[in-house]
């Protein structure tokens, strides 16, 4: 009994540490009375959902399939920062924003080394 619950917590402990956080970005845009906020997803997190099929309901395959249709051309990181967007899950000033679109290129062709 005490190794099944020794066990359990240990998993517990393991799992808690290797799960990993969105890392989200707050930027407060104020206009004259109001305040809008935006997330925007870190490009890591951003790759990260995709791989997961995240974004399958716009067209963005998931896993292996996901790698696939990058190195074939079928997705980019431009399109895949466009699925996001039109999700809520970065500013559409991220589509335009040069290094937020190099560091998601980065990421998905370090994906594609493992």
């Amino acid at each position: 009994m005490k190794f099944a619950i020794l066990g359990v917590l240990s998993v517990l402990m393991v799992s808690a540490i290797t799960t990993p956080t969105l890392g989200v970005e707050i930027a407060a845009d104020r206009g004259e009375n109001s305040t809008v906020v935006r997330y925007q997803l870190r490009p890591f997190n951003l790759v990260y959902l995709a791989y997961q099929g995240y974004f399958r309901d716009q067209g963005i395959p998931g896993y292996s399939a996901f790698l696939a249709a990058y190195e074939a051309g079928r997705v980019s990181a431009e399109e895949l920062v466009q699925s996001a967007v039109k999700k809520n899950k970065v500013s559409p000033e991220a589509a335009t924003d040069r290094g937020y679109l190099r560091a998601v290129k980065s990421y998905i062709e370090s994906l594609r080394k493992d």
